[in-house]
């Protein structure tokens, strides 16, 4: 079978990635944990070009998680975002596999709680996305900023019950801050930054929702940039910057 010019573009980044990442593991010194994964040692690795930019869907999930400084996702390797995990390593972000599910929401939540960023977990569609259900209600509970990344199957797939097939943004409907469906390849980043953005403002998960065929669109990007509100509403800054804003009127 002939590959897709995304797939032959995928195949030769990740190939290039191994070229240059040395056999041996590397310690990362900014991990929150003290694991070693093979990640790119390089000044490029964490930059963002905010665009836009043509790239792939993948790219531009990775890019946003970037943009909003994720350096670990907690989860169990599924080819659901495969496509948009085989960017990781380049991006210096680290995926740290679990045995179920539950766990890696439940880490996710922890990983919030002593950092005080967004603890981010994935799972495969279907059954791996229902596993999540008990962390993320524990992390809504102790209002923790965690993203639920629940990829599902494909847009044209949806509703033939394939893989233990379930709607999975009802099932967390009351269990999250903000459900971010992403149902137009276009709207990945603002979506996921959206997403980002909601589970700091209301100090508890979101949930973003995507079907698996997205990641391997290819459109013009812009990546959106962390919004920062300040607690309470109405803070000094934010007055200043109103006044500075009315100012130049």
């Amino acid at each position: 079978t002939q590959l897709s010019p995304t797939h032959t573009m995928m195949r030769s980044r990740v190939a290039k990635h191994l070229r240059k990442t040395n056999l041996s593991t590397f310690h990362h010194p900014k991990r929150a944990f003290g694991g070693t994964v093979q990640l790119t040692n390089s000044a490029d690795a964490r930059k963002v070009n905010h665009g836009p930019v043509p790239m792939t869907g993948s790219e531009a999930f990775v890019e946003t998680l970037v943009s909003h400084g994720v350096t670990d996702v907690f989860g169990i390797v599924g080819s659901a975002f495969m496509d948009a995990l085989d960017l990781f390593p380049e991006a210096g972000i680290r995926f740290i596999a679990n045995q179920h599910e539950q766990n890696s929401a439940h880490m996710a939540d922890g990983y919030a709680r002593i950092s005080g960023k967004h603890g981010v977990c994935v799972a495969q569609n279907g059954p791996g996305i229902t596993n999540f259900v008990t962390g993320i209600a524990a992390a809504y509970w102790a209002h923790s900023p965690v993203i639920a990344i629940t990829p599902e199957c494909g847009s044209n797939t949806k509703g033939l019950g394939g893989f233990q097939e379930c709607d999975q943004l009802p099932i967390f409907s009351t269990i999250t801050k903000y459900q971010g469906s992403i149902l137009n390849a276009t709207r990945i980043p603002e979506i996921t930054s959206r997403a980002f953005d909601y589970a700091m403002y209301q100090r508890g998960p979101s949930q973003i929702n995507i079907p698996r065929d997205l990641f391997y669109s290819t459109n013009d990007y812009s990546i959106p940039k962390p919004r920062e509100v300040q607690y309470p509403c109405g803070g000094i800054k934010d007055i200043k910057d109103a006044i500075n804003l009315l100012s130049q009127c």
